[in-house]
């Protein structure tokens, strides 16, 4: 199966792959992340950076990298805010949210954070667990009932039939699957098999027409690639367990967002719609196009925009000031400001890796990355991480946007680009790799 760079870049276009950048058939992207946060302060302050433990050479090494990125011309703009034992030390801001207007890129300009806004369903999946209402063992057929019989393939190919074969679940996905994406449900990033064309052929995020509802039972009725809880696939998970907040919670993810987790910690810029009003304040969504210059992606190829749906694995709009608030709150063990999450239980949960060697694929394992609830974690692997450090967790968006939580060394750091990955993007130069490079760099050499 060969799909054209215009029509992957459509179909990709709301999804994260968060840390690599290619998938390899079946095989999804590996994050950057860690392990069980040690509680700091519960404040989220400003501080001079001398004073805040990190080193003025680094900083300065930071600032003078991210805007050699927008005068290079790979990204149209970007900023980092960095922040340690609960004290915000740094913000860099570089090049712009829209070129042509000439509009700076800053803490506050609101951008599509993508797979970002997994981290963010999986807290609002912990606190149903908390309340009550749902639970780790949980089938997901409870609130999609078209999962209680849904099938798992045998094969990727399609058999004399033209039919992928098929055989019946051993057991029932639950929460904890979606949690951890061990679920065997597909995505639409692999390009190699006729099992991922049909899942690319009924991309749960394109067209019109259908509720939410009705997607999620079309998603069912496709195969899995393995049975639950075999091994990690980055996949629509994080959607579905959206969809299951919601109506478990009786109220859209975006109201229950807004009222359990956006609200009380002060993210106020942060939703999944926003909306015609504030369509100006949201960054310009640039690619490069065939001769690798920097382009404007179409307000029709935008499709984050405009989307139709709580997307809780992709949807989010949040801006460096809203997002770092939140990673300081799974730092702080769950509170922030005198707002509890969640316990500090349930955030050590998450940064566990309950996903490790035996179950990832090789990209993680060569960098130690497990995968917890929602983030991937740093833990004691068979490879070795070039930069983070054991128990450091976090996870990455598609459109060049990370965070990450380091709790041996206090550090909380998001850094956000908007870049929508094409065929003369390069690979090896972004926010990214520079977030992993110079924001460790600039920790003092005891930290």
């Amino acid at each position: 199966m060969d799909f054209s760079p215009a029509l992957r870049r459509r179909l990709a276009l709301l999804l994260a792959a968060a840390g690599a950048t290619v998938l390899a058939a079946c095989e999804p992207p590996t994050p950057d992340t860690p392990d069980a946060p040690a509680p700091v302060s519960t404040q989220v302050t400003e501080a001079a950076p001398q004073n805040a433990g990190f080193t003025r050479s680094g900083l300065d090494a930071l600032d003078a990298r991210l805007q050699a990125l927008v005068d290079s011309g790979d990204r149209s703009g970007v900023v980092a805010v960095l922040a340690r034992n609960g004290e915000v030390a740094h913000v860099s801001e570089a090049g712009f949210a829209d070129v042509a207007a000439g509009t700076p890129m800053t803490a506050d300009t609101l951008v599509r954070i993508a797979s970002m806004s997994k981290p963010v369903t999986a807290v609002a999946a912990m606190m149903l667990i908390e309340d009550g209402v749902l639970s780790l063992d949980t089938p997901v057929s409870t609130y999609i009932p078209a999962f209680a019989t849904a099938r798992v393939a045998t094969s990727t190919s399609v058999d004399e039939s033209y039919e992928i074969p098929t055989q019946a679940l051993t057991r029932e996905i639950t929460i904890e699957h979606l949690l951890t994406h061990t679920s065997g449900i597909g995505y639409i990033f692999d390009y190699q098999t006729n099992l991922g064309a049909l899942y690319i052929g009924n991309d749960i995020y394109a067209g019109g027409g259908d509720t939410f509802a009705a997607r999620m039972e079309t998603l069912a009725g496709m195969p899995l690639y393995f049975q639950p809880g075999e091994r990690w696939f980055y996949s629509y998970a994080s959607d579905v367990l959206g969809f299951i907040v919601a109506e478990a919670a009786g109220e859209s993810l975006e109201a229950f967002m807004q009222a359990r987790i956006f609200t009380p910690l002060g993210m106020e810029n942060t939703t999944f719609f926003p909306g015609e009003a504030r369509q100006f304040d949201v960054a310009t969504l640039y690619t490069h196009d065939d001769l690798g210059d920097l382009t404007p992606v179409s307000r029709a190829e935008d499709l984050a925009t405009d989307a139709p749906f709580e997307a809780g694995g992709a949807g989010l709009f949040s801006t460096a000031n809203d997002y770092v608030r939140f990673a300081q709150m799974l730092a702080n063990g769950g509170q922030l400001d005198g707002a509890r999450i969640l316990s500090a239980e349930s955030v050590a949960a998450m940064a566990t890796a309950h996903v490790q060697a035996d179950r990832a694929p090789g990209g993680m394992n060569d960098m130690d990355m497990g995968y917890g609830y929602g983030v991937g974690v740093i833990y004691d692997g068979p490879g070795a991480n070039p930069h983070r450090r054991m128990g450091d967790f976090g996870w990455a968006g598609y459109f060049d946007t990370e965070f990450v939580v380091s709790p041996s060394t206090g550090m909380v750091a998001v850094i956000l680009a908007q870049e929508q990955p094409g065929a003369t993007t390069a690979e090896t130069t972004g926010a990214r790799e520079i977030l992993n490079a110079l924001a460790y760099g600039a920790l003092p050499t005891e930290s």
